[in-house]
C-alpha cells in the first residue's frame, strides 16, 4: 500500500514546475518581444512574471497542505479554481505576446 498523501504531494510539484516554467517563460518573451514593440512590454512582462510568481508560492504553500486528511476525503490543492485559471490566463496572455510580436516583426 502506497503513502496515500504521494498523489497530492506530485500535483503540488507539478504546479510548482508549471510556475517556474511560466515564469521562464514570461521572462523569454518579453525579453524577445522588447526589440519588436519596444518599450511597451516591460509591464506585461512584469505583470507576467509576478503573476508566475504567484503560482510558484501558491504551490509551495499547498505543498503542506498535500499531507494525508483522513476528516476530508475530499480535500484538495484546487478547491477554489484560482490557480488553473491564473495558469490559463497567463498561457493566454503569453501567446498572445507572441502573436502580437510575430505580427510587428512581419510589418
Amino acid at each position: 500500500m502506497g503513502d496515500p498523501a504521494a498523489p497530492l504531494e506530485r500535483t503540488t510539484l507539478a504546479w510548482r514546475r508549471t510556475g517556474l516554467a511560466l515564469l521562464i517563460g514570461a521572462l523569454t518573451i518579453g525579453r524577445l518581444t522588447l526589440d519588436a514593440l519596444g518599450p511597451a512590454v516591460v509591464v506585461p512582462t512584469a505583470l507576467a512574471a509576478a503573476l508566475a510568481g504567484w503560482v510558484i508560492i501558491a504551490a509551495l504553500r499547498t505543498r503542506r497542505l498535500a499531507r494525508a486528511h483522513p476528516g476530508e476525503p475530499s480535500f484538495s490543492v484546487l478547491t477554489d479554481g484560482r490557480l488553473p485559471a491564473v495558469v490559463a490566463a497567463l498561457v493566454g496572455a503569453l501567446a498572445l505576446g507572441e502573436v502580437l510580436a510575430a505580427v510587428a516583426h512581419l510589418l
